[in-house]
């Protein structure tokens, strides 16, 4: 079972293998259970698989994890390979780094990491299209969000990852003949996508309690000028007309 997510020349190179592959291997794979799931997250330099934590033995020497985030749900996926930094691990009693020709000879199941940091990478450098873009909008309110609350803007942040997550697996699902590993991946879209909703539900509620503070602030500033009326009219006044003597 295949699920396509590129980061890189050396991924792009290794989707064309794995789709002629996929191919060739269409009735051969055997059919992983759909009830069995398994996670890989990220957290603070810590690897959890299965929601038990790694520890440094069971981690290749070479990953370097700092400012790594991730979120993996595997449905009836046997033996899953993801992609961190650019290299290619395997979830196996650990991680382990896997070669794509390992990856092309075993029967593993891929899924390439997200292509997120390549896109906040252009937008450093101010290749967000017009600044009138839907893009430029959501960025302007991102960086809003993230000046009032850095825990409610990663969690859109990874919110729209999730999003774009489901969209390349809903691709991959789409080139997939009909069979048990098209059905797996499915299974494994349709977790994808309860976890996005609750992801999506808290975001709101907090967005919305986010605005209702601001109300609030906007109300009491409102009351405050209504009770300094004649103060603030008078200190304009004053600024008008020191402001015409001088011409």
């Amino acid at each position: 079972m295949i699920a396509l997510r590129c980061l890189g020349p050396t991924c792009r190179r290794l989707v064309a293998g794995l789709l002629l592959g996929l191919l060739l291997w269409g009735g051969l794979l055997p059919v992983a259970s759909a009830q069995q799931t398994r996670t890989l997250n990220i957290r603070g330099g810590t690897v959890y698989v299965d929601g038990q934590p790694l520890s440094e033995d069971r981690l290749p020497d070479s990953l370097n994890l700092q400012g790594v985030q991730a979120d993996y749900r595997f449905v009836g996926i046997q033996r899953p390979v993801v992609e961190l930094k650019g290299r290619l691990f395997v979830v196996q009693d650990g991680l382990r780094p896997i070669s794509e020709e390992e990856v092309r000879e075993q029967r593993a199941s891929v899924v390439l990491g997200s292509d997120a940091v390549q896109a906040r990478a252009a937008a450093s450098r101010g290749g967000m299209g017009p600044a009138n873009s839907p893009e430029a909008s959501h960025r302007q309110y991102l960086n809003a969000v993230q000046r009032s609350s850095r825990e409610l803007y990663e969690r859109l942040q990874r919110e729209r990852q999730m999003e774009q997550d489901a969209q390349r697996l809903a691709r991959t699902v789409r080139l997939l003949p009909e069979g048990g590993e098209r059905q797996a991946q499915i299974d494994t879209l349709r977790a994808m996508l309860k976890d996005i909703f609750a992801v999506k539900q808290e975001n709101r509620r907090r967005e919305i309690e986010r605005l209702q503070r601001q109300i609030r602030g906007l109300q009491e500033n409102l009351q405050r000028r209504a009770q300094m009326r004649e103060r603030m009219i008078d200190r304009h006044l004053r600024q008008l007309i020191d402001s015409t003597r001088g011409r």
